[in-house]
């Protein structure tokens, strides 16, 4: 059997042989066809995604359809890595960026990965650090005015170089949904720092112009009082 593209991510790297040729022979592609929801709040936890290419979100939609977005793993990630520990119900909603690719482990083939202690290692690591984002999504939506929040969001996944980026989901709903807000007013709010020279839409990214500024925007509109 050729060797999986998956297998070289860095989430894998360095496990035992006998552990890849178990991941080559039981992973199982997400078929195109079968839409960009992963799973829903509620669904057993009884099968564990590795991100290839693109993003899934991780949202909580209201009966009304208001959705926000809590969290998202980029390729090289684990989606619904509490399976591997003590699977219950899925906490949140998994929905599939377009360009996304990822590949399944279902439950009964879980047992050599959970005896790997390395591999465990970094599913604690993963879901720690899911953990620590969560904390700052909380502290955002609870205590920051929306300009804040939206700095705070663009400094954190900025790209240091000689012309610092940040790159930018498929759509403004997305964007909106990942800080807790309407699509309308996150229009309004980039188009008035892109007049006042903070920021520069380029193609699916925006160069930052004035990242002192931003940060001033993101410690002073605190408390949503």
């Amino acid at each position: 059997m050729p060797a999986l593209p998956i297998v070289d991510l860095p989430l894998f790297s360095g496990l035992p042989d006998s552990l890849l040729r178990h991941l080559e022979h039981h992973l199982t592609p997400w078929p195109r066809d079968a839409g960009r929801m992963l799973f829903v709040k509620g669904d057993p936890e009884n099968f564990v995604a590795f991100v290839q290419a693109g993003h899934v979100y991780h949202s909580l939609v209201e009966p009304g359809g208001r959705e926000v977005i809590i969290d998202y793993t980029a390729a090289g990630g684990m989606v619904g890595e509490c399976a591997l520990l003590l699977p219950r119900h899925r906490d949140f909603t998994a929905q599939l960026s377009r360009d996304c690719r990822l590949f399944l482990l279902h439950q009964r083939h879980f047992a050599p990965l959970q005896n790997d202690a390395n591999f465990m290692g970094r599913v604690h690591q993963q879901i720690s650090q899911r953990l620590g984002r969560l904390s700052d999504f909380m502290e955002s939506s609870c205590l920051y005015r929306l300009e804040a929040r939206l700095a705070r969001h663009l400094l954190t996944h900025m790209r240091d170089g000689d012309e610092p980026e940040v790159s930018l989901p498929g759509n403004q709903s997305i964007l909106a949904a990942m800080l807790n807000a309407s699509r309308p007013r996150i229009n309004t709010l980039l188009q008035q720092w892109q007049r006042e020279g903070l920021i520069r839409p380029r193609r699916n990214s925006l160069r930052i112009e004035n990242s002192e500024k931003l940060r001033r925007i993101a410690i002073s509109a605190e408390s949503t009082v």
